[in-house]
């Protein structure tokens, strides 16, 4: 992908404190940051930013303090990530209204079409159900296109709830360089999509603030997928919103930028440039430099109720990255005395809304509006994936659990020694072109000299004699106790001898995951070395294809290392290029790598390539060796995953620290005389 050079940054000086304007307040106590005037002044910063650090260097230490700091984290987060937005209008009016029955006979469904501004005289439509309730009566917003039609509408009318629809798209059509009709209007403001939404959303409250039934310090909003994005925004800028719940909503909503899971979107890959102002994009594979980290949103929302409802197969929202970031703000709620109001739900499930969604929701909102407690708290604080050193620092009621399948039974049995510890396959054709650039997401597979790649990934079994060689006291966590659960577990006994490791008969050959990328890295190593046996230093693990400086430091690949992992190159090679007997060769696309357009088709996870790498797509993702700015490393899997319909296209990196479910690690060696 095209790096963009650093530049000169320049500040609206209306930018700063536009967010108090759109709230309604009084802009006293503003936000004294500024933007600096070149990114090479801005830090590395490889954990979350401080929430607590004011931009001068001065620490909060209490509320009032934090009061003046969030007005620098919202300037913050508009001028890079949002753009700046129009102030409250003078007035939001009814134009268009009609009323009917709902279809469940708890209550009335009022049409409207409402007017901002009395000269800019913009329209959107809104959508109110109303309980046949009397009194002013709580309220739940969510962003909707089709209006009047929304089923889990009787679950809020059942429980005296108003629910709310509004019509995002009459303000922004969500089609990149189409000016919407509020851009039109407010030309001064350099605003993006999810920043109009927002406001939109925020004018929906200016008009329920003229009505007689509405509960106004009990209102929510929620929003899923992009809508998530939307409704986190709204209600960190806006504290007439009580209650806020973002939906799998991933990059620039309640995920991570710098924690990325397997498969987790990237600024680098996002596809719809136009949700963001520009200047977010800048960071593109150089998230160390980014300045803000989306629990800045979740921070700005204390003291108020925040539930945050993910999926763990959801792999493209970064449901780790959104445990990460409420980890992270959880300090914020502790601080103002709120640290219940700080949830996070998770499930498992594809990219959808369900009831069970709906039904989180409204038991959470009864905790937090009415007092009314779950009898199981706890469900609404999981921590159910490992997050990695560095971003751990907040409290967490429940250790962290792996999100990997139950502990399964069966005999555990030494890891044998087979003939070859793996079959290899040559990929030649040196001096190859790179494949065409799919979706924007750079050119891959050149490769000068010829190379051999394992035909599958590591194996439990090979992973087990790896660490019966060297982890008999196992300083650096090869091992990771999420093995000893799933397929081809790996358990660990402790003998008088040390560490011994076993692994379950008849699943031996499954690949081996929950693996980081400094374990794969110290499994070339030893590959590299031979095989020796003994504690894990330069002649075992920590020298060979690689110097590694400490638990999570580590060099380039050595001139004449012989077994490595595969750069991102090396892998597409192997994957999808296909040589010719006479002339170029070509790359052979598996869906939904086949062209430019949405693929549906999902590859086989039997597929073997031309070049005869095999498993590469199944659901297992897997290290390679390039680096991908300070923070990540480039991760590969040519399977389908949920979230995107272009992931074998897609460049996915991860932090190289993480241990997870689903990654994995193939090796390669030199094409020189094969190693034993």
């Amino acid at each position: 992908m095209r790096r963009i050079p650093f530049v000169l940054l320049t500040l609206p000086s209306t930018l700063v404190l536009s967010s108090c304007a759109a709230t309604g307040s009084s802009g006293e106590g503003a936000s004294t940051w500024s933007p600096p005037t070149s990114l090479r002044s801005l830090p590395v910063i490889e954990g979350l930013p401080d929430l607590f650090t004011f931009a001068d260097g001065r620490k909060v230490k209490t509320p009032d303090d934090w009061g003046r700091r969030r007005k620098e984290l919202e300037a913050v987060l508009l001028y890079y990530q949002y753009g700046s937005m129009p102030p409250r209008p003078d007035r939001v009016i009814v134009v268009e209204s009609s009323r009917h029955p709902h279809d469940s006979g708890l209550g009335t469904v009022e049409l409207l079409t409402l007017e901002i501004d009395s000269v800019k005289k913009l329209r959107f439509r809104a959508a109110l159900y109303l309980p046949k309730h009397q009194g002013r009566r709580p309220a739940i917003i969510r962003e909707e296109g089709n209006l009047g039609r929304r089923e889990e509408a009787a679950m809020f009318l059942e429980k005296g709830y108003v629910f709310i629809e509004y019509a995002r798209h009459d303000l922004d059509p969500d089609r990149d360089r189409v000016i919407g009709s509020a851009q039109a209007a407010y030309p001064d403001h350099e605003w993006a999509t999810l920043a109009v939404w927002a406001w939109c959303g925020m004018r929906l409250v200016d008009y329920l603030e003229t009505r007689d039934d509405i509960d106004l310090s009990r209102i929510g909003i929620t929003g899923h997928s992009r809508g998530g994005k939307m409704a986190l925004l709204a209600a960190a800028l806006d504290e007439r919103f009580s209650f806020v719940v973002p939906h799998q909503s991933g990059a620039g909503g309640a995920g991570c930028y710098r924690l990325l899971g397997p498969g987790a979107e990237t600024l680098a890959q996002n596809d719809k440039p136009h949700w963001y102002h520009g200047r977010v994009r800048w960071f593109s594979e150089m998230e160390e430099r980014l300045p803000l980290d989306q629990h800045y949103l979740k921070a700005l929302v204390a003291p108020r109720a925040l539930l945050c409802t993910e999926s763990l197969d959801d792999e493209f929202a970064n449901p780790l990255g959104s445990l990460a970031t409420s980890v992270a703000a959880q300090q914020v709620f502790e601080l103002l005395g709120a640290p219940q109001r700080n949830g996070i739900h998770f499930r498992r499930g594809n990219h959808s809304t369900r009831t069970e969604d709906w039904a989180r929701l409204i038991e959470f909102a009864e905790w937090h509006f009415f007092g009314r407690a779950p009898a199981d708290r706890g469900k609404y604080w999981q921590a159910t994936l490992p997050l990695p050193p560095g971003f751990a620092d907040g409290k967490l009621d429940r250790p962290l659990l792996p999100a990997s399948g139950k502990a399964q039974t069966g005999k555990l049995v030494p890891p044998p020694i087979p003939a070859k510890e793996a079959e290899f396959t040559r990929i030649g054709s040196p001096g190859n072109p790179p494949d065409r650039n799919h979706h924007g997401q750079g050119r891959h597979g050149a490769v000068d000299e010829t190379f051999e790649i394992a035909v599958r990934q590591v194996t439990h079994t090979a992973y087990a004699r790896f660490l019966n060689a060297v982890a008999t006291r196992d300083p650096v966590e090869l091992y990771h106790p999420a093995m000893a659960t799933g397929p081809g577990a790996i358990h660990r006994f402790e003998t008088k001898a040390g560490y011994r490791y076993r692994v379950r008969d008849g699943e031996t050959g499954t690949p081996v995951t929950h693996v980081s990328w400094f374990d794969a890295v110290r499994y070339c190593n030893w590959l590299h070395n031979e095989r020796p046996v003994g504690p894990q230093g330069p002649a075992t693990t920590e020298d060979g294809a690689y110097t590694l400086g400490g638990p999570r430091q580590a060099g380039p690949r050595k001139s004449g290392a012989r077994f490595f992992l595969p750069t991102e190159h090396e892998w597409y090679k192997a994957a999808y290029y296909s040589p010719a007997r006479n002339g170029e060769g070509s790359y052979r696309l598996f869906a939904p790598l086949r062209s430019d357009r949405p693929i549906v088709d999902r590859p086989r996870p039997d597929l073997v390539s031309p070049l005869g790498m095999a498993g590469f797509a199944d659901r297992i993702w897997e290290w390679t060796e390039t680096p991908v700015g300070k923070l990540h490393r480039g991760l590969r899997s040519g399977a389908w995953f949920l979230g995107n319909n272009r992931q074998a296209a897609g460049r996915f990196y991860s932090n190289p620290q993480i241990e997870y479910p689903t990654i994995g690690v193939r090796v390669a060696r030199s094409a020189g005389p094969s190693a034993r």
